[in-house]
């Protein structure tokens, strides 16, 4: 069976109508992602390293260790050190500021609501506020 040339554009267009759609849905999906890790940030994370992640939030001043911008985590290639990044907020590994009864471990908290309706196990949420601290960084 031959397919003519009007057939091969019915195809062309069917097939990138779905690439569109597909991609439009991903997209979605990670607005959602980014959403859901937002809350935490404002909830946790806002009052130090400030609305926009940029270290200058409300409790910034009286610090012992000023906030990092959350903004310049990406690297000279533009790499985000996501996993870094997830082990800093999980606890796994130390980092200078977070080491202080001003940051307490961030995964306790949220260890805490793991059995509660409606809250994501906080490894999830953990992954979450990490996908929205790479949304923040400057491209």
């Amino acid at each position: 069976m031959q397919i003519d040339a009007r057939h091969k554009s019915v195809v062309f267009v069917l097939a990138s109508c779905l690439m569109l759609a597909g991609s439009q849905a991903l997209s979605g999906e990670r607005d959602r992602v980014i959403a859901e890790g937002a809350d935490d940030y404002k909830a946790y994370c806002s009052a130090c390293h400030g609305p926009k992640g940029q270290g200058k939030g409300e409790m910034a001043p009286i610090l012992v260790k000023p906030a990092t911008d959350l903004t310049q985590l990406a690297d000279r290639r533009g790499r985000f050190p996501f996993w870094r990044v997830y082990n800093i907020i999980a606890g796994n590994e130390p980092v200078a500021g977070h080491d202080t009864f001003q940051m307490p471990q961030f995964s306790t908290r949220l260890r805490k609501d793991d059995h509660k309706p409606g809250y994501h196990p906080a490894h999830i949420r953990i992954l979450l506020l990490t996908h929205y601290i790479d949304s923040l960084q400057r491209q």
